[in-house]
């Protein structure tokens, strides 16, 4: 009887180590439930962390699936939060993203029971670093609302204008850093501005093409160049113009694009107007503006995309599609024949041989096909396309 009872305890036992193994820790977080995380935060005085996440989202599959899953990221957030996963493109999560006004995928956002916003960021980490931007949250001295307090309370101080820039550039605040700057700035002596640390602030502040720091940076590149590096100057007048023209693009604003064109022109930046060029092409493209697209192509192509076989493939397509001037689309073919001089590719070829048909050379449109579906047949790619073309110029 005693040893059938002790068998009995062992199994049970085994069983429940068994079943706490299979049972992994896990960050306890509450799913698109930010109403009950608000409510256990004020009774508990814990602040809330919150994961706004969209399931298409690689960077935040990749957190989900290896930082959150850490032994000691599950332990500060467990201690120390109030932990929520928010889907945001749920009605709930587009409903909590509205009112935070977050507008990207991971975003982490920490706040207190009252709804303060304390600190936020976003992307991808180590399990280290995530821990670290996290306490951040938990130190009143590097919360948001205290950096913005202390450089309020004296905003001509650069050191306390860095490090609030610092904060918010990555954080749903983003948006404030323009402001943040102009607000320094009008309290700094134009002469005095071109110093290391005022470079940072140009460099963490100036997000937004349309205003007077733009136009100042633009303005004195020399002199920010002398306490930075001229790379680092075009670099960061680079970043700002894509930004600009990304968002006109995205909301297809041909005026705004306008306007932003105007001012990356000013840049006098070769990177620059490299960019310009390919956004020009794809705001005619999307508006459907061939005689425009016509026109920039035929006066930058050979300046702005003559090393970029990509770029003057792409060409190729529009000029087969919409434009029907011979002279136009022998200045095509050349284009496409320095494309082939860069990258011998089925691709090239088959531009060619189409560009060639669409001026009834048939003798080289043959020639490129052929050449085109040798290499297709080689690398073992469906042949349908050029098999087409084979039978609309009566190649056998």
């Amino acid at each position: 009887m005693k040893f059938a009872i002790k068998h009995t305890f062992i199994i049970v036992l085994l069983l429940f180590v068994s079943i706490a193994k299979a049972q992994k820790p896990a960050i306890n977080f509450l799913q698109n439930d930010y109403k009950s995380a608000l409510e256990k935060s004020k009774a508990t005085k814990k602040p809330i962390f919150v994961m706004v996440y969209a399931t298409w989202c690689p960077h935040c599959n990749k957190m989900k699936n290896t930082v959150l899953k850490d032994a000691s990221v599950i332990d500060f957030f467990n201690t120390n939060y109030i932990n929520v996963m928010m889907d945001g493109e749920s009605e709930t999560g587009k409903d909590f993203m509205k009112k935070f006004k977050i507008t990207s995928f991971p975003t982490f956002l920490f706040l207190d029971n009252n709804e303060t916003h304390l600190y936020s960021t976003g992307g991808e980490f180590t399990s280290e670093e995530f821990i670290l931007e996290s306490k951040k949250a938990l130190n009143p001295n590097t919360q948001i609302p205290y950096l913005e307090k202390q450089f309020n309370d004296n905003n001509s101080n650069p050191e306390t204008c860095l490090l609030y820039l610092n904060a918010i550039k990555k954080s749903i605040e983003r948006y404030k850093t323009d402001d943040v700057v102009a607000k320094y700035m009008s309290t700094q002596p134009k002469d005095q501005l071109f110093t290391a640390i005022n470079w940072k602030i140009f460099a963490f502040g100036v997000n937004k093409l349309d205003t007077k720091e733009f136009d100042f940076l633009l303005n004195h590149q020399s002199d920010f160049a002398k306490v930075s590096s001229p790379k680092r100057v075009d670099a960061k007048i680079v970043s700002v113009v894509n930004q600009a023209l990304t968002h006109n693009m995205e909301s297809m604003d041909s005026i705004a694009y306008s306007k932003s064109r105007a001012i990356a022109k000013n840049s006098n930046i070769t990177k620059v107007d490299s960019l310009v060029f390919k956004y020009d092409l794809q705001m005619y493209e999307a508006c459907k503006c061939w005689t425009k697209y016509k026109q920039t192509t035929l006066e930058s192509v050979q300046k702005w995309a003559w090393n970029d076989y990509k770029t003057i493939n792409e060409i190729s397509k529009i000029y087969i599609l919409h434009v029907k001037e011979t002279e136009d689309l022998q200045t095509a073919i050349a284009w496409a024949k320095h494309s082939l001089e860069l990258n011998n590719s089925a691709e090239s070829n088959f531009l060619l041989a189409r560009l060639c048909n669409k001026i009834k050379d048939k003798k080289s449109a043959t020639d490129y096909a052929r050449k085109a579906k040798a290499i297709i047949t080689a690398m073992g790619w469906d042949t349908k396309d050029i098999d087409q073309f084979y039978l609309d110029l009566g190649i056998k």
